[in-house]
């Protein structure tokens, strides 16, 4: 079993907001919202990641992936489904992204509206080292 060292926790947002419907979001602003998460391995090896959905209501279970050298994953709102997640309105929460070894870790969010894009914005995601020593 491989040992997962790093950490990233993407906010990953694919929803619409349609006011006076049933189709509302906690963004509270008429739009449609989306996310794409691009993973790059920058290492001359092969890495091992897993990864999962969480939000207040669901925690996907993990699944495991590998990414060889200088090799690039993508992560977007289609794909939602293969977390085993059923998202009827949409889905708001995280990805969460264990790996062995460090990673560049890109987000993308649009919105937009029904005359097209209103906005885009690129946050490069922060690692956070896990620790496997508790203070006992």
């Amino acid at each position: 079993m491989p040992t997962y060292k790093y950490q990233y926790a993407v906010k990953f947002i694919c929803t619409s907001h349609v006011p006076n419907t049933s189709q509302t979001s906690a963004m509270g602003i008429a739009g449609s919202y989306s996310t794409v998460v691009e993973i790059h391995n920058p290492h001359n090896r092969k890495i091992r990641l897993r990864k999962k959905l969480a939000n207040a209501a669901i925690i996907s279970n993990y699944f495991s992936d590998e990414l060889e050298p200088d090799a690039v994953s993508m992560i977007h709102c289609g794909h939602v489904a293969d977390f085993g997640i059923v998202a009827i309105h949409g889905f708001e929460g995280f990805l969460v992204i264990e790996s062995t070894h460090s990673l560049d870790v890109t987000a993308m969010y649009g919105a937009g509206s029904s005359n097209g894009i209103s906005s885009i914005a690129v946050e490069q995601i922060k690692e956070r080292k896990l620790s496997f020593f508790w203070p006992w």
